[in-house]
């Protein structure tokens, strides 16, 4: 059922997902991703803050907060999955010869190398601003609207 508190944490850490996305954007500027990447993280943010942070907002500002930087971990591997399957699954056919055991183990590998290309100092700062405002904005629509 839709609260107040699930909206606000999802359209607050889509917002935060998408914000880091484009900082990421625009210092791999040798990467070629756009519109598409920001969209898909705006939209992970999205089920990521309505999923994590919109069920337990927390009891206070504090804990709001702390509820907020632990929906940034969903968001992060999230994201991960999402875009390491989307690499994996668009080169499937360069794939052919290996073990179908393997591919798994590659989607979490190449999950892993998007997690750890993320986080550089300038995405990690934005996160965790975007992480701390959605989870005290989201504590307050808690409060505000029950």
């Amino acid at each position: 059922m839709p609260t107040a508190a699930k909206l606000i944490a999802g359209l607050a850490m889509a917002i935060t997902a998408a914000v880091a996305a484009y900082v990421f954007i625009q210092e791999h500027t040798e990467m070629p991703i756009g519109l598409r990447f920001m969209l898909g993280n705006g939209l992970v943010g999205f089920f990521a803050g309505w999923y994590a942070l919109g069920r337990s907002p927390g009891y206070s500002n504090l804990a709001g907060a702390m509820s907020g930087l632990r929906s940034l971990v969903l968001l992060l591997v999230g994201a991960g999955i999402v875009f390491g399957g989307r690499f994996v699954f668009s080169n499937i056919g360069q794939f052919r010869s290996r073990d179908p055991v393997e591919i798994p183990l590659l989607w979490i590998e190449t999950t892993f190398e998007y997690v750890v290309l993320a986080l550089t100092p300038s995405v990690g700062i934005t996160l965790l601003i975007g992480g701390l405002i959605s989870g005290i904005a989201t504590y307050q629509a808690s409060q505000r609207w029950p």
